[in-house]
């Protein structure tokens, strides 16, 4: 059986190992601020990390999910989301793979058109459209096909 892990909030000393964390899994390295994380811990560590951006143009992005590839199929990634999003009421959004949309309605997410997305989450799905296409091309791959996904405010 797999240990145990806890839920909390990141610290300043958390800092390197969410990069760390993020780098490995080779998501967008940028704009990674340790105050806007909740982690997954076990005895061996961080297994788990997501992060709320909140951005100029005062929209919220859920961003950085990302779960040690030894701790997957635990549970770890839905309990960070609920964590993030518990206290939050106001509209959120995601990029995410496609093929992973349809997966996030748990939490209310829905896939909407880019055009429809705030101008900071908009810049960066195209953005990882951009890079995401470009390693594509380098690595022979098939480029991964990103949505965007939303969870309305009260407003809605």
């Amino acid at each position: 059986m797999s240990p145990a892990f806890r839920i909390r909030r990141a610290r300043e000393a958390d800092d390197y190992a969410i990069a760390t964390l993020v780098r490995n899994e080779r998501l967008n390295p940028l704009d990674l601020d340790w105050r806007r994380f909740v982690l997954a811990v076990d005895p061996d560590g961080i297994i788990g990390a997501v992060q709320l951006r909140r951005h100029d143009d005062d929209s919220r992005e859920l961003g950085s999910l990302v779960v040690r590839a030894d701790a997957r199929g635990r549970g770890v990634a839905a309990r960070l989301i609920d964590a993030l999003l518990a206290p939050v009421v106001t509209r959120v959004c995601m990029i995410t793979g496609a093929a992973f949309a349809a997966h996030y309605a748990h939490w209310g997410f829905r896939r909407i058109d880019p055009s429809m997305a705030p101008p900071a989450v908009r810049r960066n799905y195209h953005l990882g459209r951009f890079i995401g296409g470009t390693l594509s091309l380098l690595t022979g791959r098939d480029p991964r096909m990103l949505a965007i996904l939303e969870r309305p405010g009260p407003e809605h």
